[in-house]
């Protein structure tokens, strides 16, 4: 079966910056040469910063990243590109994420400045209390601060991402984005009830994200896949059968959570990926439906919402 790939979440282009690799060839988890194994290749690149560093340090750090990756030698050469809607084409598309706006620092016009550089999905939290609000560790609501900020995404274009949220911030976040008849998504989280650790939705989450119209990226780290954290590709599986048996089968998508996460044995990278599908085929799945979930379901998604 030839296969397509729209990822919404890897944390490559920290990497690309910190390790300084490039994006064609490295030792990464994603590069476009992993990326080969499929006939179209879209991904979401998050942008998250090291937490150890203040907003305004996180700030700076996360333009660097943007610029080092208009750099790449693979972007300037046009081997792939960065974009902010989706087309057809047979060429890697990259589009921007934000993980983690504590580096808003405050600072509301800085959400715009966002939107300029081509950031279309913001994931408000990750970790603890921020200037934004609580994440998933956390029973802390958005502050009001985060309300105006989202908000102000919101009206600009951006789809607002749960993953990292607290219940509260995610109750929040659906409240803000229903306003403006937005959808909401969880770019890189399992189903709780398979695997019950914070970061993974609840069934009131599942279900708000699908009323939305928006989408669920499967999300790859071990310990969001089973609770002894000794994760391989079969684990996704029930992840994958819950989400469908909640009627998700035109929301599901991937979310690998490559180069942020610790991945199973048997998909170490991008180009492993085909061994999921695989297993799907072994497990009665119709290529169709593979299909959508590896692809189709996110493009779907991105074709209408982002520009």
């Amino acid at each position: 079966m030839e296969l397509s790939l729209f990822d919404l979440h890897c944390d490559t282009a920290y990497e690309m910056l910190t390790k300084r690799q490039p994006l064609l060839r490295n030792t990464l988890a994603v590069s476009l040469e992993n990326a080969r194994k499929f006939k179209r290749y879209i991904q979401v690149m998050a942008h998250w910063t090291d937490y150890s560093l203040s907003d305004e340090e996180g700030w700076n750090q996360c333009l660097a990243m943007l610029k080092n990756l208009q750099r790449d030698p693979a972007i300037v050469g046009g081997e792939a590109t960065v974009a902010t809607t989706v087309s057809n084409t047979l060429s890697p598309t990259l589009l921007l994420a934000v993980e983690d706006a504590r580096i808003l620092n405050g600072q509301i016009d800085r959400v715009d400045t966002l939107f300029q550089h081509g950031f279309r999905i913001l994931t408000p939290l990750w970790n603890g209390s921020t200037c934004i609000g609580g994440s998933h560790n956390t029973e802390e609501g958005l502050t009001p601060f985060g309300k105006a900020a989202l908000a102000r995404a919101v009206e600009l274009g951006m789809i607002l991402d749960i993953s990292h949220a607290s219940e509260r911030s995610a109750e929040e976040i659906f409240d803000i984005s229903s306003k403006k008849n937005r959808p909401v998504i969880a770019s890189h989280s399992n189903a709780y009830q398979i695997c019950p650790v914070s970061r993974n939705l609840r069934d009131g989450q599942i279900e708000s994200i699908l009323r939305s119209n928006g989408v669920i990226g499967i999300n790859l780290y071990r310990s969001f896949l089973c609770e002894n954290g000794t994760a391989s590709a079969k684990d996704i599986l029930p992840h994958v059968e819950y989400f469908l048996e909640k009627g998700a089968q035109n929301a599901l998508c991937i979310g690998g959570d490559m180069d942020g996460a610790d991945l199973p044995d048997d998909i170490p990278d991008l180009s492993a990926l085909p061994i999921l599908a695989e297993l799907m085929l072994r497990h009665n799945y119709s290529e169709e439906l593979i299909q959508k979930i590896f692809y189709q379901n996110a493009f779907d998604f991105a074709k209408k919402y982002l520009f």
